[in-house]
Formats: structure tokens, sequence, C-alpha cells
């Protein structure tokens, strides 16, 4: 459908005129365009007080680990050091842990002008939370907001989740963003952010996740559940978005693609640009720039409102409109309506897209009224239909997984927006709803706990959603069947199970019951098969609904008759304990007997990380917990590990062995990695025997110190080499070449 709107859409000549400079370089030597410099103190005590570096030792390292608050405070500290600035270019930076920032004030992590201080590693949040980002100043000098200020250089940050944020932008800066505010060629993908992040003092590129975007920077796989607030009402004008504030400057492969919005937007002024996904993308045609590509994304919120509705659009207002297959909604929010003087043909509704066309001598834009913004996706009234998924789905972007959320569709890794399992609960209820709560002496219980159920809890709360069908079972199963008098009994009915099954075996229990009586089947496969169906049916034929308890146990009630099980038994599929590891792997039957016996639950969200370099922490850890965990007399003093890490009995109980010294100055270097020398030499001292061969590799010396390790490895079947009569000592060790070891090490035990 075409929209054509008569008036002016964004007056925004002074937007025009304050956009800050685009890109900058490593080594600009440009005065910046905001020259005050950051102020390293604040009222309020801030987190650079508590700034630990003292895990950058080696800065020749590629990788580094943070673990605590004080940590990440202390890479803020780095990267904003006015003398010597790191930008840890080349280098990845991991987060270990969910880490919480109350108490202080955030400083964040690049915190210099245009051409100054910027983060340009990669910061990898291995989809930890960082908790309560507080970010409050109030003076006048130029400052950044949220987690990171500037990232650039091909900056890069992934699979990091900012939770419950309190940012307020009172200051004179440009920009304001809860991720980052500014992202200059760099990459940001699978990350979230909740919270909120408030303007209250002039122009500001405003957004959920990003304050603004330049040069070819890529989005993809982001969400945001952020309230974004402008209450400015002055002169100057906002660029405010509920994902990104702004973009300009960019490149043909600038683009924001599988993102989703969920929280809402407000603005007070009315020559204000506002957008669930970006809230303005300006280009110069002069400067022949291409436009962000926006694809794939989801406005999943009617919750976006301004002084001026019709500068507000659902995806973005764009020079050069480059929107495809998005989504959002087909309603305006509840009592929001549009002038239709203004705006005959919106139908009520914001626009989806508005396709700028800018005077630039004037300082004035307009919606193009030819522009058809049905070919930019669809609206829709409902974010949780099936096709609004599958439509998301089927055009996602590589590695990007759409699946069904509480509110809308989110990512496979965005637990918080994954739903409960409601089966149990709902078969439950069903089963408590088939009863006449006439024939028991007392059926409160099982109404408290139908008034119990709580629905719209997501999969991080599957235990509670648990508990209550439990509970309803429970208060089923106590229920006390009422005398009917004069001494009679209600009659049985009898359960009949299969004869004979092939490949398994089915018992009932009780073998006959009254209408009404709970009935638990159990089916046990054979060794290598498994269940394929299990029904049953009443006299009539008709199928009973079953409730599966686990363990091959399922229960039904019992109707007014006989009723009949049937079952059949199929070859059992392997599958897979974590979806990075196929079948077909090498280290397939090592890793899925290391996850059996509780010796690695792999790196978290259904990954093992077969091909991650191996670091001395685990590496130990899996030899403890392989030994079956016992409980060290005393801890070590090594200074690098801590009381409360998830290693520190391994290390105690290693060292009680003789496994380990540490590598020296009373350290234990927990995130060196580990070579393939190391890993045959722990194994060895852990439960190894001296052979009398030698193992014929050219590169294994009879003197080196894991000369008899790698003789009783090759020996005991533990490894082969690498080939061409090669052992490669120094090479790393992968968590799978790892966890084979340890596994043909105890087959041969």
């Amino acid at each position: 459908m075409k929209k054509r709107i008569g008036s002016l859409l964004l007056i925004l000549a002074m937007c025009f005129a304050m956009l800050p400079t685009a890109a900058f370089a490593a080594e600009n030597t440009q005065e910046p365009t905001e020259p005050q410099e950051p102020q390293e103190t604040q009222d309020a005590e801030t987190w650079g007080d508590k700034a630990d570096t003292s895990w950058y030792v080696h800065e020749t390292e590629s990788e580094y680990h943070i673990t605590t608050a004080e940590q990440l405070a202390g890479l803020a500290k780095l990267v904003n050091g006015k003398t010597a600035s790191v930008s840890f270019k080349g280098k990845t930076i991991y987060l270990d842990n969910d880490l919480n920032l109350s108490g202080y004030q955030w400083t964040p992590i690049g915190n210099g002008g245009n051409f100054g201080r910027y983060f340009a590693g990669t910061f990898d949040g291995q989809y930890h939370k960082i908790m309560n980002l507080n970010h409050h100043y109030t003076g006048h000098e130029v400052v950044r907001n949220g987690l990171f200020g500037v990232v650039s250089d091909g900056g890069t940050l992934k699979d990091l989740l900012v939770t419950d944020a309190d940012v307020a932008s009172n200051d004179d800066s440009l920009l304001a963003g809860i991720l980052a505010d500014w992202v200059d060629g760099g990459t940001v993908e699978n990350c979230y952010t909740s919270g909120k992040i408030e303007n209250n003092n002039g122009y500001k590129l405003l957004g959920g996740l990003i304050g603004q975007c330049t040069g070819g920077t890529q989005v993809k796989g982001c969400g945001t559940d952020a309230t974004v607030i402008s209450t400015f009402d002055g002169d100057d004008c906002d660029t405010v978005g509920g994902l990104i504030g702004q973009w300009e400057n960019s490149t043909d492969s600038s683009s924001i693609t599988d993102c989703w919005f969920g929280g809402s937007v407000s603005c007070n002024n009315i020559d204000s640009a506002v957008g669930g996904i970006l809230g303005a993308n300006f280009e110069h045609f002069s400067d022949n720039r291409p436009g962000v590509i926006i694809k794939n994304c989801i406005v999943a919120t009617k919750n976006i409102t301004g002084a001026e509705p019709g500068n507000i659009t659902w995806i973005t207002a764009a020079v050069k409109a480059h929107v495809t297959d998005c989504i959002w909604p087909d309603t305006p929010p509840d009592g929001v309506t549009l002038d239709e003087e203004k705006y005959p043909d919106n139908k009520g509704n914001y626009l989806a897209v508005a396709k700028l066309v800018v005077d630039w001598d004037a300082g004035t834009a307009s919606a193009d009224p030819t522009f058809d913004q049905s070919s930019c996706g669809t609206a829709v009234p409902n974010f949780t239909s099936a096709d609004v998924l599958a439509g998301l789905q089927t055009n996602a972007g590589a590695g990007i997984e759409w699946v069904a959320g509480i509110d809308h569709p989110t990512f496979s890794w965005d637990k918080w927006h994954i739903s409960a399992d409601y089966t149990a609960v709902d078969a439950a209820i069903e089963k408590a709803n088939a009863l006449n709560e006439n024939n028991y002496r007392d059926f409160s219980a099982v109404k408290a706990a139908l008034d119990a159920v709580v629905r719209g809890k997501n999969i991080t709360e599957q235990s509670e959603v648990d508990a209550m069908a439990k509970a309803i079972e429970d208060a089923i199963n106590a229920l006390d069947w009422k005398s009917s008098g004069g001494g009679s009994s209600s009659p049985s009915y009898s359960v009949t199970t299969p004869g004979k099954t092939e490949n398994g075996t089915v018992t009932v229990s009780p073998r006959s019951a009254e209408k009404g009586d709970t009935v638990t089947i159990t089916a046990k496969p054979d060794s290598g098969y498994q269940l394929d169906d299990l029904t049953v049916t009443d006299k009539n034929g008709n199928e009973l609904k079953l409730t599966d308890k686990g363990n091959g146990k399922y229960t039904f009630t019992m109707p007014a008759s006989k009723v009949e099980i049937k079952a059949t038994f199929v070859k059992k599929v392997e599958t897979s304990p974590f979806s990075d590891v196929s079948t077909n792997a090498y280290y397939y039957e090592a890793v899925k007997w290391a996850q059996e016996k509780g010796i690695t639950g792999g790196i978290g969200n259904g990954l093992f990380g077969p091909n991650q370099p191996c670091t001395r922490a685990p590496n130990v850890t899996f030899l403890w917990r392989a030994a079956g965990s016992p409980e060290p007399k005393s801890m070590s003093s090594f200074s690098d590990v801590s009381a409360d890490s998830y290693y520190a009995k391994a290390v105690a109980w290693a060292v009680e062995n003789g496994i380990t010294t540490g590598t020296g100055d009373g350290k234990f270097s927990p995130d060196a990695t580990c070579t393939r020398e190391q890993s045959v030499t722990f194994l060895f001292r852990a439960i190894g025997k001296l052979v009398d061969s030698k193992a014929e590799f050219s590169d294994v010396l009879t003197d080196s110190y894991y000369a008899n390790a790698v003789a009783w490895a090759v020996e005991n079947g533990v490894t082969n080499g690498i080939g061409d009569g090669l052992f490669g000592p120094d090479n790393s060790c992968t968590r799978a070449q790892i966890v084979t070891f340890l596994y043909r090490a105890y087959q041969g035990k």
C-alpha cells in the first residue's frame, strides 16, 4: 500500500548540522569534534576507583579472561588511558562470569572523543550477564554513556547480555546507548540489553542498544527490552531508536539483521525522529552513501510514542530505504491517533518505513509520497503467531535460529524470552478437571493447586512450572474416595497389557482400577531401542490422555470401562549431547562418556566447544572428576587460584597427588593453554604406570620429562601421535583431544 503524506515529516535542520564526524582511524591526528576531555572522576564513587588491571600482565597475549567487576573496570582503565591507551586490536577478551555492577557508577570502556580512545578488540561475553550498569553523570563535560563508549577499527561485541541498566545521559555528550554509545566499523552480534536509558539534556542520538553506528558496522542477532526515554523538549532535536539511535556514513556492508525490539520508546520533542529499530539513517547524496540495510527484524511492541506521532516509524526513517522482510504492529499504541488532515493516508497508524526526501540547503526532510512500504515487510496483529516465527526463520541469516518466546520470537540463546514447557501442567489440569469433586471427601487441595498455577514463566523458571504440575498430581493422588453407602463399592475395570512386545516390555499398576483412579504404565525398551508409540484406548476405541512422568513411566486416569494398552519399540537413533559434536566425530564417544560421567557439562548453551584450546584449569578438573571428585586434604597456595573458583579443589587434589607443581613463582596459571606433552603427562601422573617400551616419535627425546608419559600413552592406546612419525608435543591441545585422551585411558584401565 502506498502512503502519501502531504506535510513535512521531520524538521531536522539542526540535527543535520550537528551530526558527528564519521569514522576514525587508529592513529588520527585531527582534532575531535567533542574537544572536552572526559573526566576520570565524578561526584559519585566510580568503578574506576576499583579498577584491577593485574590480569593484563603480558601485553603480547592474544586472549584474556575477566571474572570480576573490578577486572572489567580495569579493562575500561586500560582502554581509557590518556597516555598509554590500549585498544586491544587483534585480541579477544572473554567474560567468564556474570557480573553485578551495582554500588558504583560505571566509566564506559572507550571514553574518548571522536578520535580518542576506543575499543578495537573482541569482547566475548560467552552469554554471561552484566547486571545493574549505572551511569548518572550530571556535569557539563562530554562523557560517554553505557558499557562501552566507543568501539571502532573492527572491534566486536558478541554473546553479551547487559540487564537492568540505569543510564541517564544528562551531560553535553551527543550519543547514548546501553551497550555502546558509538560503534564505528565494528560488529555487534548476539547481544541483549534491558533497563532504562534516558536523555534530559539536549540533542542526543539515543538507542536501547547503541546510540550511533557509522561506517561498515554490522548488528545481527540482537534484541532489547530497554525503556528509551527522551524528556528534552528544547530547540534541539533527538534521533531516538528502540535498538539504535542513528546511522550515518554507511558503506556497502552496513547492516542491521535478525534483530528485535520489545521495550518502549517515548520522546517529548516534536522535531525528533523516532523509530523502533533505528531512529533515522541520514546519508548525503553527494557522498553517494548506500544506506544501511535492515533485514528480517521485528518490532514486537506498540509502546512507541512521541510528541509528534507523524515523526514516528515502526522500523526507521531513511534517505535510502533498504528494508526487507521486517515485521511490525498493524495498529498504533492505545490512545494514539494521527491527525488525518496532516496524514490522510496513514489509516491512523505510524508508517513502518519513511523514505526521506531531504532538502539539505533548507535543512528539511519529508516523506516520499510514492514510496511503497509494503516492500519492507508485514504488519501483524499477533507477534507470537506461528506464521511470524516461520517467516523470521525462513529469512534468517547464517547461524541465526529464531525460536518461540513468551511475547514474541527470539533467539535460541535468549533464555529469558523462551517460554517454559507447560505440557505437564496442562495434562494435570485436564486430569483434575475430568474428576467429579462430589465423589471425594475433600477436593480443596486440588482446587488450591489449580489456583496456584502461574502462566508466562520462561525456560529458566522451568523447575517452578514442573513444581506446579507435581502439586496438582500430588493433590489428585491424595484424594479420598467417598463411600457409596450400604457397604457397596465402586466397580473396577480391567487394564489389558500386550501379551508380547518386541524389543521391550510393558507393565502396569494396578491391573484393575475404579473410575478416576490413576494407573501407571512402565515401558522399558531393550538395550539399543526406544519407545516409539504408546496408546491406551477404552472399550469404544477412544484414546486416553497419557502423562509422561519420566524414566519410562506414564499415567492415565481410569475411565468407566476396561482399557487396552498397546506399545511399539524401535531402534534408538543416536543423538549427541551437544549441538556442536557430531555423532560421526572421532571424539563423539569420548564426549558422550565424559558428559554421562559428569566430567564435563560443556561450555553452555548446549555447546561443548570441541575445537577450543583447553587450558590448565579445565584439564585438571576433568582429571579430578574422572577420579570421583575426591576431597583434597587442604587447598593449594597458588596466588592465581582463588578458593571459590570452580577448579580450586581439582588443583589442590592434583598438587597432593603429584600431578602438577604449578608453573613457578607460586602460580598455577589456570588460563594457560595445555600442550599435548602437558596433557599426557597430567594423565600419566594421575593413572599411568611405567612401561618398558619407548615411543618412536622423532620429536620426543628420550630424556624429555614427558617421554615416559608418551610411551605409556602409546602402549595403552591413548594416542598414536599426529602422523608422519610425530607426536606434536608443543601443539595446543583442544577440549576434544583432552577428553578423548581421558576416555581412552579409562577404557583401558
